[in-house]
């Protein structure tokens, strides 16, 4: 992959490794890839294999291998960047019966093979070789995709916003859980995720959640302090899908937000 910053997919790949199945990433040596490494160090602390392709020209390959069964290829980059792009990308069942099949999966393979083995691809076994392989390159951030960098911040500033949230609920006399709801948070990859993952739910069974039946029950309500409230704030309603922003947004509308 030319560039991996999409932290929402390595966390996925990370889960994967933990699960027991067995992962090879190899990356470009763009300086983008290497600005935020707190998900890579965490891939890396499952024992997942990553090698960094340092070649010339530009490593531009873009694809996935999964089970020697799906094939993922195309213009899409692994960034949050792409997601708003006209990127196009192809998902391929294979069907190991049919020899044209068979034949595309073997030139995957031996295409990852010769990347995996080229002469100048360097492999990083630990948190201390990715430091270092990050501190040889100069001034990442001079040159990170804007898209990338202003929405990790924003999903920063969410979680920051989710945690104050379950904060002032305490400091209302709301009794929540708040080191259970960490934990799920971070179990879950993140503020963002973690809401996702609630809102699905209740818009799924059509039932709220306790800690937002909590909120409801002071008179006056405190739903303004709900993760719900946080979704249907302007400025976090590009991290969420739109029917989950309309659910947020209708909900708030039923008490006056």
């Amino acid at each position: 992959m030319a560039w991996l910053t999409d932290e929402d997919i390595i966390r996925e790949i990370t889960l994967k490794k933990i699960s027991g199945v067995n992962v090879q990433i190899i990356i470009s040596d763009a300086k983008e890839n290497y600005v935020r490494i707190a998900k890579l160090k965490e891939y890396l602390k499952y024992a997942g294999v990553l090698s960094i392709g340092i070649t010339k020209p530009f490593m531009h390959n873009k694809f996935a291998i999964i089970d020697d069964r799906f094939i993922i290829n195309g213009s899409y980059n692994w960034s949050y960047g792409a997601r708003s792009s006209e990127e196009n990308i192809f998902i391929i069942t294979l069907d190991k019966s049919v020899e044209e099949d068979t034949a595309l999966l073997k030139k995957f393979q031996l295409q990852f093979q010769y990347l995996s083995h080229r002469v100048r691809a360097v492999s990083i076994a630990d948190f201390e070789e990715l430091n270092n392989f990050r501190q040889r390159i100069a001034n990442p951030i001079a040159v990170i995709s804007e898209l990338d960098e202003s929405e990790i911040l924003l999903r920063e500033e969410f979680e920051e916003a989710v945690k104050n949230s379950i904060n002032n609920s305490l400091k209302a006399n709301i009794q929540f859980d708040y080191t259970g709801l960490l934990q799920r948070m971070q179990k879950d990859g993140g503020g963002v995720e973690f809401v996702k993952r609630l809102i699905n739910d209740e818009i799924q069974t059509g039932d709220m959640k306790s800690g937002f039946r909590k909120l409801q029950e002071p008179i006056p309500h405190r739903v303004d302090l709900s993760l719900e409230y946080l979704v249907s704030q302007e400025r976090f309603q590009s991290l969420f899908e739109p029917r989950q922003v309309d659910f947020c947004l209708n909900l708030m509308k039923q008490y006056h937000l």
